[in-house]
């Protein structure tokens, strides 16, 4: 696990975040159908008390010092897709149901507004006919899925500081969720799990994903059997417990509650963790201090970042691109003409935007900067240069 978190510092997910246990996701945004540019956010959402990161807009904002507090990591939605994946559900469908924007699954950062992963979850249900499809897709979790909130509970040292590390540093995954400490006592420590800005049966499926993978965290871990004492869930009973009981390891579980609730042992809140790291740890918890706070981006947004990053890499070609944000050229060609603009012009925008901030960086040689820009010589940047000075004069 160290050397996992070391590689999220390095290289964030690596270089394909689609591929992983849960099977390839990268046909989910590939489609050339439509996807929307903007995603509305909840009506009643307050500001964001921690932080996170890229979140998908109802508006395009430039300066933002607070932020709507319901909304999801993409994670969590790769998660839900991964389940019905392997179940055969159609995919595509159930994300445009829940107007769930394909172009965002391809960033790491992203956070989408939680009441489309609400309604993922209910579509999703509908879909497998499964009630227990939130149980099972938590099943499907493994240390690590979460990124660095999964490094910053691995590398704590005891269960109890994980569980105080999973709680401060929630809204890296959901600004919708609250873990809190409801009730201790020498003997257990009582969590409460809970939804700032949520309701109905997409809230219940979400609760019991969300109950079911702190157990699994707990597990994982600490390399023990770690079980929780007693759980309770703010919703009806199901027909069946036997689906909660295998997927909780304990079958004091009751519905009808006041909160949704875990209890653990104060004794198993003590035990180490198994891949604890106190110098690893301090490190996590300065990049999480240092992710800037979350700017509202639409599809134009992230287009124009992943064009400056493929120019800064030497290949600014449309199929590049188009592949890094797993989409089709066509289909990247097509948003951008309904945006008023084309490939060779917001290329040719991106590399003087690049070439100014060179140049206020330093004075390179034209030779160098042709290298920066992505261009095949040194004669394609002079022409690119004077044509640039020529428009500005």
């Amino acid at each position: 696990m160290q050397e996992a978190a070391i590689t999220y510092l390095q290289a964030r997910y690596g270089s394909d975040p689609y591929r992983s246990h849960h099977g390839d996701l990268r046909h989910l945004v590939m489609p050339d159908a439509a996807q929307p540019d903007q995603v509305q956010p909840p009506r009643h959402a307050s500001a964001i008390t921690g932080t996170a990161r890229n979140i998908l807009p109802g508006s395009r904002v430039k300066h933002m010092r607070s932020v709507p507090t319901a909304y999801e990591s993409v994670h969590m939605v790769r998660l839900v897709l991964a389940e019905a994946a392997a179940r055969g559900a159609n995919l595509r469908q159930l994300a445009a149901d829940a107007q769930v924007p394909m172009w965002a699954l391809a960033d790491e950062g992203a956070m989408i507004p939680a009441r489309h992963v609400l309604r993922l979850w209910e579509l999703a249900e509908q879909a497998l006919q499964d009630p227990q499809v939130a149980l099972a897709a938590a099943a499907r979790y493994r240390l690590g899925d979460l990124g660095l909130y999964d490094y910053l509970f691995t590398t704590a040292p005891t269960l109890r500081e994980a569980q105080e590390a999973s709680s401060r540093y929630l809204p890296l995954v959901t600004t919708n969720g609250r873990l809190r400490v409801e009730s201790q006592t020498d003997q257990e420590t009582t969590y409460s799990y809970s939804c700032l800005d949520a309701c109905g049966r997409g809230e219940e499926l979400a609760l019991q994903f969300s109950v079911a993978v702190f157990c699994a965290r707990a597990r994982a871990g600490t390399g023990l059997p770690t079980v929780p004492v007693h759980v309770g869930f703010a919703q009806p009973a199901p027909r069946s417990y036997r689906a909660f009981a295998e997927a909780l390891g304990t079958r004091r579980v009751d519905f009808g509650a006041e909160a949704t609730t875990f209890t653990l042992r104060a004794c198993d809140l003590e035990f180490p963790m198994r891949d604890a790291d106190l110098a690893l740890a301090a490190i996590l918890r300065r990049c999480a201090a240092a992710i800037p706070t979350p700017m509202v981006i639409s599809w134009r947004e992230h287009f124009e970042r992943q064009l400056r990053a493929s120019i800064e890499q030497g290949s600014p070609s449309l199929t590049a691109v188009a592949r890094r944000m797993s989409l089709s050229s066509r289909t990247v060609q097509r948003r951008l003409a309904e945006h008023g603009t084309t490939w060779r012009a917001e290329l040719d925008i991106a590399r003087q935007q690049l070439a100014q901030h060179a140049r206020q960086a330093g004075f390179p040689t034209t030779a160098r900067l042709a290298r920066q820009l992505g261009y095949a010589d040194a004669r394609s940047a002079r022409r690119a240069l004077r044509r640039w000075g020529n428009a500005a004069g």
